[in-house]
């Protein structure tokens, strides 16, 4: 058989009338996996570097093309899980060291940005609403003290 790249949409329709096999991401295997499992429960600090859609990947093989994967399905959904989980702790703990100028989570999915999107935009507009009023609040304290300044040098107060 000969391989050929396609979209995945069009590989599944060949999937479905039997005419293909696909084949999975290097990255959708349960030793890399594990790897990438092991990567976020140990750095804090990062994300893994997955695909921007790995979840929705990882969802049509499960559904599409089970028998194309190498490895049982049960143990890769419950890898996938386990990831999807662990990455989402991580992402709502980013989430409690925002501020009003910058979130910052590389290596996110499509999935994952979806997810969190409804509380990340409440949240960032609360923060700027914040940081507009702590900096109206710094510039009244700033114009009183130059009116001060400008009183004290009328009377000769010096």
């Amino acid at each position: 058989m000969n391989r050929i790249q396609v979209p995945i949409w069009l590989a599944q329709i060949l999937k479905a009338q039997r005419k293909c096999n696909i084949v999975p991401p290097e990255w959708l295997n349960l030793k890399t996996l594990k790897e990438l499992y092991q990567h976020e429960v140990t750095d804090l600090e990062s994300f893994s570097e997955l695909p921007f859609n790995w979840l929705e990947i990882s969802k049509i093989f499960f559904e599409n093309a089970p028998d194309d994967l190498s490895d049982e399905i049960h143990k890769l959904k419950s890898l996938i899980q386990d990831l999807k989980e662990i990455r989402m702790i991580k992402i709502k703990k980013g989430l409690t060291l925002i501020n009003e100028s910058h979130l910052q989570l590389d290596n996110l999915s499509l999935m994952e940005i979806n997810e969190i999107r409804p509380f990340v935009v409440s949240v960032m507009g609360k923060l700027t609403s914040m940081s507009e009023a702590v900096t109206q609040d710094e510039q009244e304290v700033e114009d009183e003290m130059e009116s001060e300044d400008d009183d004290a040098s009328m009377y000769g107060k010096e």
